[in-house]
């Protein structure tokens, strides 16, 4: 496995690791100015071609001109070489993939001045992020349909689909399908005979036999559905990279390995093709390859947006708990991995042994799970008008962001909703929100006209609906242009319904749809809306505009109001006033987007998965009524804040169990540190049982212990190994920046 890790790593290191370099001398820059130069040419002599046959060209010309390279230790195909290290598909630097995007991102903008100037305002003072009105990341790779019929029956169906084509778009499509599939056969091909190459002069036995199978293999899977296990997960791999790497969109997830192949492993023993051990082996070399791109010892950020599912159930709703996903969490523990990010599934029906398993390293301090309850996001997602079948197969995108695998791109961390920046709006604008009401011609709150807090949750109210409505709008009008800049013939013809319906996913060819809003800082606006209740109308300590100027001049002066404005009952705590006014809030807000629709026809759900926005976004966030100065973080997720610091888990989950989480299908994360050594394995089963039956839909560990992470901060030599858990990503702590280290060590401990 060292000469395996040895081989990934050399490699890896001659890549630029930033995904945003664009180096002249590395290889996918040489093909992209091959790539350039030729396809420029064919857009001009053929005006007018369709976007989508343009990048089913492009992936011809891809498949002409990249090199495969292996890994003499690892059985698997998948690196082209033709994008950094550090990149999943994410199209933003110039690279082979990207080339359609690149030329044509600025077609988002025209004819739409105003709304591309109202995005970049919102974005700059912070009351939302997203980086484009499209999303261009976190994608789920159809793979279940691909193992289940191969590239070739792709390819057939769609090429009965021609005769059904009744228009010139459509049928654009299906021919860039074709013409896609037909190229990423060949990119395997290429792999096969490199392999076939490399066996000439390779002497030993270990590498023999890994590009032996490459020999053997690559020309027939993904081609064909894969019949064993090693074919399967070798498709996994090979489909992520491709689809990544071709389609310059992010492929984020790497498949749900204990459902798609126990089959293929369970037929492999019992034929006698396969020992425990050698899956074992296979499944620690498939794991590898994620850390050693992204050099976790040295990555100050590693976001490799690299997720890997595990149980939950399957299409019949049967428990998903096998021998796979032993394999699975035992070899990442076993080898130290950060990645792929471990997001497991779980509901009622999970077995013990499961849970046990799961528990058993979070309390070893392997901080890397993300566990998503079946029994909150199925529902969820089925209210939002999905199939109950479908809703079964549902995954986290580079995070815990839900997409429902093979029949959509749900957009789900796309777009980042900045809660406690719309009180700032009505409580207390400084000179840098004048231009945003300018835009919306909107006068400053008379809040000394407003009589009762009533009036003023329903002033709040309808400026959430107003700024969410206008975001959703604008990006709307601008991201509609998105088939024409970046389309994906290859994971549309692999994507439900794109095929029959003759429209690619960005037109809306899916089955489903949705795009998401992610609402950072619930538990901060709860508390300041408790505040403003308390403070201004129930103990009439001052008035509203009072409260304000005490804002504007973060709380200096006002020592006395903060600690009382601090003391009030917080979010998380267990009080029934503070987690009914949680509850009225968080059914309000889903209102607010219903009936709206996206740049691809489709709805608009929610969800309170924040990333590391609790902390960015509050850095350009005034000073809020609970307490909280300028700039200080918020509360994290559905988490309580961290004014009044929470220790027990009890009333957190008893507080969050007054929510209805069944109208944020795109999920609600709960983080908890936890204290290493204090905790056993019973009872943090007990604690999963326990969130699973509130109806929480994400749980998350980061299982610690204080004095040795400041150890660490001070020796980082002494712990290499150190792994926290940080929003939706794991990190070695002796590689994160101290302001990072600081805010992990300044989290509520749990007991």
């Amino acid at each position: 496995m060292q000469a395996l890790t040895n081989e990934l790593t050399a490699y890896y290191r001659t890549l630029p690791g930033n995904f945003a370099e664009a180096v002249a001398d590395t290889p996918y820059a040489k093909i992209y100015e091959k790539i350039d130069t030729r396809m420029t040419a064919d857009e001009a002599a053929h005006p007018g071609t369709p976007a989508v046959l343009l990048k089913a060209r492009l992936h011809e010309r891809i498949a002409d001109l990249f090199e495969p390279v292996l890994f003499r230790h690892s059985p698997f195909y998948f690196e082209m070489g033709i994008k950094p290290a550090m990149n999943w598909g994410t199209p933003w630097s110039p690279m082979p993939g990207s080339w359609l995007f690149v030329k044509r991102y600025p077609r988002f903008w025209a004819g739409e001045p105003a709304a591309e100037a109202e995005l970049k305002l919102r974005q700059q003072l912070r009351l939302d992020t997203h980086p484009g009105p499209a999303d261009f990341d976190h994608h789920y790779f159809p793979y279940s349909r691909v193992l289940a019929v191969g590239l070739e029956g792709l390819l057939h169906a769609a090429e009965a689909e021609l005769p059904a084509c009744r228009d010139a778009g459509g049928r654009a499509f299906i021919e860039a399908a074709i013409i896609s599939l037909r190229a990423v056969m060949r990119i395997a091909d290429k792999f096969a005979a490199h392999a076939r190459a490399l066996l000439a002069d390779e002497a030993d036995p270990d590498a023999r036999r890994c590009l032996e199978r490459v020999a053997i293999t690559a020309g027939e899977v993904p081609r064909r559905p894969a019949r064993t296990f090693y074919e399967g997960l070798a498709a996994l791999w090979f489909l992520r990279e491709v689809c990544g790497g071709i389609e310059a969109l992010g492929a984020s997830v790497i498949g749900h390995p204990d459902r798609m192949l126990i089959g293929l492993y369970r037929d492999d023993l019992a034929a006698g093709r396969l020992t425990r051990a050698e899956a074992e082996d296979l499944v620690a070399r498939w794991l590898l390859p994620t850390d050693c791109k992204f050099d976790l010892a040295h990555n100050a950020w590693p976001e490799t947006s690299t997720t890997l599912m595990l149980g939950g159930c399957d299409g019949d709703g049967h428990p998903v708990f096998n021998e796979i996903t032993e394999m699975m969490i035992e070899q990442h523990h076993r080898l130290k991995l950060v990645n792929p990010k471990l997001n497991c599934r779980y509901g009622k029906n999970s077995p013990a042994a499961y849970l046990q398993l799961i528990a058993d390293k979070v309390l070893a301090g392997h901080n890397v799970f993300a566990l998503l309850n079946d029994d909150a996001l199925i529902p969820a997602n089925v209210k939002a008008g999905k199939r109950v079948e479908d809703c079964r197969h549902y995954g986290a995108g580079g995070c815990q962001e839900t997409i429902v695998e093979g029949v959509e791109h749900s957009a789900g961390a796309y777009y980042y909703f900045n809660l406690p920046r719309l009180l700032n709006c009505v409580v207390n604008p400084d000179a840098a929100l004048l231009p945003l009401a300018a835009l919306y011609q909107a006068g400053p709150e008379k809040l000394a006209a407003i009589p009762d807090f009533e009036a003023f949750y329903g002033r709040v109210a309808e400026w959430l609906r107003f700024f969410i409505r206008h975001g959703v709008e604008t990006r709307r009008r601008c991201g509609v242009r998105w088939p024409e800049i970046n389309p994906a013939p290859f994971f549309s013809a692999a994507l439900a319904d794109c095929l029959k319906q003759h429209r690619d996913y960005t037109a809306g060819g899916g089955r489903y749809n949705p795009s998401g809003i992610s609402l950072c800082g619930l538990g901060t606006l709860v508390d300041s809306l408790v505040a403003v209740k308390a403070l201004c109308f129930d103990e009439r300590w001052l008035s509203l505009p009072e409260l304000a100027q005490a804002l504007r001049d973060n709380w200096a002066g006002h020592e006395a109001l903060r600690a009382r404005a601090i003391a009030l009952p917080k979010f998380g705590h267990g009080d029934a006033a503070v987690d009914a006014l949680a509850a009225r809030l968080t059914r309000d807000l889903a209102e607010m987007p219903r009936g709206m629709t996206n740049e691809r026809g489709g709805p608009v759900q929610l969800s309170f998965f924040v990333y590391y926005e609790y902390v960015s976004s509050g850095a350009a966030t005034l000073a809020t009524p609970d307490g909280r100065r300028n700039g200080e973080l918020f509360s994290q997720g559905v988490s309580p804040g961290r004014l009044q610091p929470a220790d027990a888990i009890t009333p957190a989950v008893n507080s969050l169990r007054q929510i209805d989480f069944s109208d944020y299908p795109g999920n609600a994360v709960l983080d908890l540190q936890l204290p290493l050594g204090r905790l056993n394995r019973d009872a943090l089963t007990a604690l999963i049982r326990t969130a699973g039956g509130a109806g929480i839909p994400t749980l998350q560990f980061n299982c610690v212990s204080i004095e040795q992470l400041r150890e660490a901060q001070a020796h980082p030599e002494r712990h290499p190994d150190l792994t926290v858990r940080i929003s939706g990503l794991s990190a070695r702590f002796t590689a994160l920046g101290k302001e990072v280290q600081d805010e992990i060590i300044g989290r509520n401990l749990f007991v």
